[in-house]
């Protein structure tokens, strides 16, 4: 009998503990200078990595990712990780843009950020 109360009070102390770290979430720290853009900092990843031919470039049946509207529809100001487009490019395996590989470090960080800043248009 007792051995089955320590088994219980160790299954629910250790439920608790990865409830606890479930609910953890971290706040980035917003960086505030530079300001990233999508015409300075985000339109050049897009339109040579995304907008390519039969890919987001308006002949294909995916929605074209050229104009700052059209990106913006994959993104949620201020949080990459609830936007399409970032959860897409950081992807390793099906599903993951560019198809033909990674996009580069810096890249990715550019796009992170700007989205993180609110997604500013210029």
């Amino acid at each position: 009998m007792v051995r089955n109360l320590k088994k219980k009070v160790f299954v629910i102390c250790s439920s608790l503990i990865l409830l606890n770290f479930a609910g953890c979430r971290h706040n980035p720290d917003i960086p505030v200078s530079p300001i990233f853009t999508f015409d300075k900092d985000v339109r050049t990843i897009t339109l040579n990595n995304c907008a390519t031919v039969g890919c987001h470039d308006g002949s294909s049946r995916r929605r074209p990712l050229i104009t700052y509207a059209e990106v913006l529809h994959y993104v949620t100001p201020g949080k990459p990780y609830s936007s399409g487009l970032f959860t897409t490019i950081i992807k390793l395996g099906e599903g993951k843009m560019p198809p033909r590989g990674l996009l580069a470090d810096e890249q990715i960080k550019s796009v992170y950020i700007w989205i993180l800043q609110g997604a500013k248009e210029n």
